[in-house]
């Protein structure tokens, strides 16, 4: 009897089981998505998915189904799937929120948490240190989102935990360009990655010890750090389109 796509245990057209084929789809997109390889706004035609990755449709939907969920793509129904944008105007109410949503996910942790969660966070800190000395951004950005969804999953609320992975999907890209951006200056991009790390250890310390009020605080000093990084690359941008657009100005200045 031939192997369909349907049930469990089932494979794709290519011979490859229907939930790695998904798998598959799923972490390439999202890690496209992270570094920008697929830009804000792109369309994402299933069909030319369909023939890139060699599956059915069913798999290519099931992963965008996801990624949605990630908000990392967002649906349409006259434009089809398209890589999900952030305005700039959004960047604020981002930071207000992971504010928000940060300090009471560090406060149910520090009552609640396990050694097996502080045993993880050390984990995730540390491959994060090792990502840094490598220079590899996308990792670095990965494994700080998975350092404050373990955070969350310390907290034991399963509501406040899923809002605030919400925000964190919505931030994860703009880590990465953080990362990135800092890397320019290796001095620069050393200071800001262990600050980062100190700050997770930290963070560890005073959930391991159970200090809500004291993380309050560390909470509003490490989104102050990510926002001051943002706002500094967003600056940074805006100045270098302006000098690119009024150079081009100039120069399209006929010569007196």
């Amino acid at each position: 009897m031939g192997l369909s796509e349907q049930g469990d245990g089932t494979r794709s057209k290519r011979g490859r089981p229907k939930g790695q084929a998904t798998q598959a789809v799923y972490s390439t997109l999202r890690g496209e998505i992270l570094t920008l390889a697929l830009k804000p706004g792109q369309y994402l035609e299933e069909t030319l998915l369909e023939k890139r990755f060699g599956v059915s449709r069913t798999p290519i939907r099931e992963a965008l189904i996801r990624l949605q969920a990630d908000r990392l793509v967002k649906f349409s129904p006259n434009r089809g799937h398209y890589v999900e944008t952030v305005s700039f105007d959004d960047v604020p109410l981002i930071f207000e929120a992971l504010d928000l949503q940060q300090a009471a996910v560090l406060q149910l942790a520090a009552a609640r948490h396990s050694p097996e969660d502080i045993a993880g966070l050390e984990e995730i800190n540390e491959a994060y240190r090792r990502a840094g000395e490598q220079n590899d951004h996308k990792t670095m950005a990965e494994l700080n989102h998975d350092f404050h969804l373990a955070i969350a999953r310390a907290a034991r609320n399963s509501f406040l935990s899923e809002f605030y992975e919400t925000m964190l999907n919505f931030s994860i890209r703009l880590s990465y360009l953080m990362f990135q951006s800092a890397s320019r200056n290796r001095e620069d991009f050393e200071g800001y990655y262990m600050q980062v790390y100190n700050e997770h250890v930290e963070m560890i310390d005073l959930i391991h010890r159970g200090e809500g009020g004291k993380l309050h605080e560390l909470s509003r000093r490490h989104i102050k750090l990510f926002s001051d990084r943002t706002v500094r690359f967003l600056t940074q941008r805006a100045e270098l389109e302006a000098f690119v657009q009024n150079f081009g100005a100039a120069g399209a200045d006929p010569v007196s």
